[in-house]
């Protein structure tokens, strides 16, 4: 018996045995798979980094030498090749949430000072919102003008007479885009009202996004403005003296354009929308003038990236690249921007831009991954902090849609506008919605 029970007890102390030893080498192969897992997790991390610089931001190499983007850290270097920032793999997420938490100014104290950027507790990660109720929503309605007078100074306008085009259907077609656009945003923007969204537009009708209009802006505060940009430097006496003395139209085009696009931008990231719509309707480029009928029609839109060295050269445009490289801003403006593109495409049944189409898409942009979104160099693009879609719902010009336009035949919200603007608000409304709910 005695020797049975020692023969029993060996036996399970050796199954016992030949246990633990299975359990410590699944154990540490789990350990070992668990550090892979980690290690893979980094090297997507990482990839996605490279990917989005290499596929959508770095336009045909022009960063190379001021951009280093490794495996463990991103250098900036500036055009004498000296290192004038590093930031390193561990540093990436705190980095991507400062970017989306904190105003433009702290953050260029705390880019520009290392000690003070290790003091910084990182902020904590915001939950996805779901609910529509709690999204915050900005529409930029492209160009400003609310009526011809004003699309002529901004030179954003059609002007079609049978004079120049015999075959005209009618005697005249007059299309300004600042109108189209702004009709859209309105409709787009009691769309989302009744969902529960937070909606706001960037500027009013026939306005700036300086609460004014163009008249009233050149009248009360174009020499001030340009006494200021004097004192601090920003220009010269001899660009003063130029600006000074130009009327209404070439003042416009000269300055007042851009510089309204820098309020513009404020305005938006002021804001801190959960994404931001600009609304945009396209032109046939080769339709020399505008002064007659296109054959040709189409619908596309527009991402971050394509940057260049004057971008990034400045602290600004340094955290505009950090911001593009290591937040989720650019993904998610291809997802929303690829909905929006597949309805303009649905609703207004028109094709939908491939790079062929225009000379700025073959020339000046980078196709994504997804069909008809693009990545172009603009400033709208390249400077709000949020994800956006940037979107060009149709040519203005072509034979079907310049007439189509003029037909103000439908009340929308309170809205006098044509068929062809509330599909396209309903094109960017179904997007939004699809992008929220899935």
């Amino acid at each position: 018996m005695f020797n049975a029970f020692v023969l029993e007890t060996n036996f399970y102390t050796i199954l016992f045995n030949l246990w633990v030893n299975v359990f410590l080498a699944m154990r540490f192969k789990v350990v070992l798979l668990f550090l892979f897992l980690q290690f893979i997790s980094c090297a997507q991390t990482y990839q996605q980094v490279k990917k989005r610089f290499d596929n959508y931001i770095n336009y045909h190499g022009s960063l190379n030498t001021l951009v280093q983007i490794e495996s463990d850290k991103i250098i900036f270097y500036n055009t004498q090749k000296q290192i004038i920032f590093v930031l390193v793999k561990d540093d990436w997420q705190k980095m991507a949430l400062l970017l989306k938490t904190l105003p433009e100014d702290s953050l260029e104290k705390i880019y520009l000072n290392k000690s003070a950027f290790d003091k910084y507790k990182a902020p904590t990660r915001n939950s996805v919102k779901k609910n529509l109720s709690e999204l915050k929503i900005i529409i930029d309605p492209g160009h400003m003008a609310g009526n011809l007078n004003m699309a002529h100074i901004e030179q954003k306008f059609l002007h079609f007479t049978k004079q120049n085009t015999p075959m005209l259907k009618q005697d005249s077609v007059d299309v300004a885009e600042g109108m189209l656009t702004f009709e859209t945003a309105g409709v787009l923007k009691n769309m989302l009202q009744e969902k529960g969204v937070t909606v706001a537009l960037t500027r009013k009708e026939n306005g700036t996004t300086f609460g004014c209009t163009y008249d009233e802006w050149f009248k009360n505060f174009k020499k001030k403005t340009l006494d200021s940009l004097l004192a601090i430097k920003k220009i010269t006496a001899q660009r003063h003296k130029q600006l000074i003395s130009e009327n209404a139209s070439k003042f416009f085009i000269d300055f007042f354009k851009d510089y309204e696009l820098q309020q513009r931008v404020r305005v938006i990231n002021v804001f801190k929308p959960d994404m931001t719509v600009i609304i945009h309707y396209n032109v046939d480029e080769k339709n020399t003038d505008w002064k007659k009928p296109s054959d040709k029609n189409f619908c596309m839109t527009f991402i971050p990236g394509c940057l260049i060295a004057d971008n990034i050269k400045t602290t600004q445009g340094q955290l505009n690249l950090l911001r593009l490289l290591l937040t989720d801003d650019l993904d998610e403006s291809e997802k929303i921007s690829g909905l929006v593109v597949n309805q303009l495409s649905q609703q207004l049944k028109i094709p939908v831009a491939s790079k062929t189409d225009a000379t700025y898409l073959s020339e000046h942009c980078l196709a994504s991954s997804t069909i008809g979104v693009y990545s172009r160099n603009l400033a709208l693009c390249r400077m709000v902090q949020s994800p956006l879609v940037y979107g060009e719902c149709l040519y203005q010009d072509s034979e079907n849609e310049c007439y189509n336009l003029m037909q103000n035949t439908e009340t929308v919200y309170g809205i006098k506008t044509n068929k062809r603007v509330v599909l396209a608000a309903q094109s960017f409304y179904n997007a939004i919605i699809q992008f929220y709910t899935k």
